[in-house]
């Protein structure tokens, strides 16, 4: 009797230590992966702003969430990603060189030549001076009139004791505050108020401004993705957008060419 539990105890004693064995190796695994593929997001992106002549002091920062990466990548996906990357804004005259700051939270992303994530959640910081200069190119394109890019939209202040976004017009010949918001993951912009040579601008009028912004930023910044949230900081704006079944070779296509727009300003006319 003895000689069977002392059979049976060293049985168990070899399968829990090679249990605990084959454990050991998979967290070492999982550590070990994890620390691999947060090394190369971030050295790409530290390469791309050094393509850029950007030196950048503020590290970005990766995580995969409490899902094991090892069984998500046999499984063809990474089941939970999250990455936050500083501001590269480099901005010279109507130029702007990088890119604002961002948190992206993805969800069920595969691992194939057309990535796509079951769920994104993108949050951008955007600079006030960086969205006066989208403004005035995209006005600047959709015109064909390169001299209207200082002319019409002159200044932007993001007010983040009002919430309000602060356009001068034409130099200060006119002025409008815009309350921006999420409504069925649009933006839409409300006005608060409107002067014309300081006297108030009659609502249609208003109106008309205030729509034609809000598709222009609309188009500058989200590309397919729906806004949920919108707020307004002194000096930037925060926008939070989400999307299903996310195709990051088209998101991508998308934001490069907004990008390369804003780079590349229209020629002079």
């Amino acid at each position: 009797m003895a000689k069977t539990k002392s059979a049976g105890s060293t049985a168990w004693k070899i399968i829990v230590g090679t249990l605990v064995a084959v454990l050991i190796i998979v967290l070492i695994a999982e550590f070990g992966l994890r620390w691999f593929t947060a090394k190369q997001m971030k050295d790409q992106f530290h390469a791309a702003a050094q393509e850029d002549g950007i030196e950048v002091s503020e590290k970005p920062t990766v995580s995969f969430g409490p899902s094991p990466l090892i069984f998500g990548l046999l499984g063809g996906e990474v089941s939970q990603l999250e990455m936050h990357t500083p501001s590269t804004l480099q901005i010279n005259g109507n130029v702007i060189t990088g890119q604002p700051e961002s948190t992206v939270e993805m969800e069920g992303m595969t691992l194939t030549e057309d990535p796509v994530a079951r769920h994104l959640v993108a949050t951008t910081v955007i600079p006030e001076d960086y969205l006066l200069i989208t403004f005035q190119e995209a006005i600047a394109s959709e015109s064909g009139v390169d001299m209207l890019r200082d002319v019409v939209v002159t200044d932007i202040t993001a007010n983040g004791e009002e919430g309000v976004l602060d356009f001068q017009l034409g130099g200060g010949l006119a002025t409008i505050s815009l309350q921006p918001s999420a409504v069925d993951g649009q933006l839409q912009l409300e006005a608060t108020d409107s002067t014309l040579f300081g006297v108030s601008l009659p609502e249609q009028a208003t109106q008309s401004i205030s729509e034609g912004l809000s598709k222009g930023m609309q188009d500058q910044f989200t590309g397919d993705l729906s806004i949920e949230d919108i707020t307004i900081n002194d000096g930037t704006v925060s926008i939070r957008m989400a999307g299903d079944n996310v195709n990051f070779n088209e998101l991508s296509q998308q934001m490069s060419q907004t990008a390369q727009a804003v780079e590349e300003p229209a020629p002079a006319s």
